[in-house]
């Protein structure tokens, strides 16, 4: 009788711990990550690896790279495709369709891809594409609700950033205005992350300064367009630090927090790396600014060069004229 009572009691115990088990791994969401941009440290193995086992030891289920990481570079593709141990998906970058567009799709084999989760969909988006494609594209995927959670999209450019616009699509920056995508996201997507780099923005450093250099410190920003979430994630230069952030998917809701590697042992940036740089925290040194962009960017030393060589031609042209005017003359 009482091996009964044992026999039932340890029934009962393993059903409990059993349920108990299950509620909790349901109560577990996905996790991934997203960084983009890497293509600075993507030759540095070094550095790559320490990258890698950093993201590794968090134990996502995914892992997402959106964009300028060299993905059109088979060597590259293949060696990402080692290093981490979660499912690894891309966007594509500026830079990896205009070196090769078709090695990127041979490589990677997709632009846009949607993919379900038990609570998460996630909509990868190639941001270089025109806004009627794009358009197409997004009301296509988002025409059906997703009632298990969140729809997110990941994409490399900004694409709610209108700051920055070119002209023609496949080029820097994406090549519209956010209000064309804003009626078809707005209701259906709560979260954008893109992975271009934040270069544009921020500069700290001392060395090297064309396009600026990241504040090192920054591993995202936050944007807020009604009731969309848009995070900029993108690494900069990765080094000192190489940057991405963590995503916890609990109770249908996004938790978001940055981490990074490093292979410096320094904590704070050391007074002699920093750049401190007084004409940008004032409107009264526009003189001193237009000295410092016109010594340090290329694009406007490119305006010189073209400029002194239309000096030189006319110059030239003019020489000529004059030679062959006094050439006539003397032959009188």
């Amino acid at each position: 009788m009482k091996k009964s009572y044992k026999l039932f009691f340890l029934l009962f115990l393993f059903i409990q711990v059993s349920d108990f088990a299950k509620a909790q791994q349901s109560e577990t969401g996905t996790r991934f990550i997203v960084a983009g941009h890497i293509y600075p440290i993507i030759k540095d193995v070094e550095r790559l690896n320490k990258f890698a086992e950093k993201i590794n030891s968090y134990k996502p289920d995914y892992v997402f790279l959106l964009g300028d990481s060299d993905l059109q570079n088979e060597d590259s593709f293949r060696y990402l495709n080692t290093i981490f141990d979660s499912k690894l998906y891309f966007s594509p970058g500026n830079n990896e369709l205009r070196i090769s567009r078709k090695q990127y799709e041979k490589n990677v084999g997709y632009l846009d891809k949607v993919i379900l989760e038990k609570d998460i969909r996630f909509i990868l988006l190639n941001s270089s594409e025109s806004k009627e494609n794009i358009s197409k594209y997004l009301k296509d995927v988002l025409k059906e609700p997703f009632q298990n959670g969140d729809t997110i999209i990941l994409t490399h450019h900004r694409i709610w950033d209108d700051t920055i616009i070119d002209e023609k699509s496949y080029q820097h920056d994406k090549s519209y205005y956010f209000k064309y995508l804003f009626p078809i996201l707005n209701g259906k997507v709560s979260t954008i992350f893109s992975g271009n780099s934040k270069r544009q923005y921020f500069r700290d450093l001392t060395y090297s300064v064309s396009y600026g250099k990241q504040n090192v410190n920054s591993i995202y920003w936050l944007d807020k367009i009604g009731d969309i979430n848009a995070y900029a994630v993108g690494m900069g230069d990765g080094v000192p630090k190489a940057s991405f952030v963590v995503v916890d998917v609990m109770q249908k809701k996004l938790i978001v927090a940055g981490d990074y590697s490093s292979l410096e042992n320094y904590k704070t940036l050391p007074k002699k790396m920093i750049a401190y740089n007084k004409n940008r925290l004032s409107l009264e040194h526009t003189s001193d600014l237009k000295k410092f962009v016109s010594s340090k960017y290329y694009l406007v030393k490119k305006n010189k060069v073209w400029k002194g060589l239309i000096f030189l031609i006319i110059f030239t042209i003019i020489s000529i004229f004059v030679y062959r005017k006094i050439r006539n003359r003397g032959s009188k």
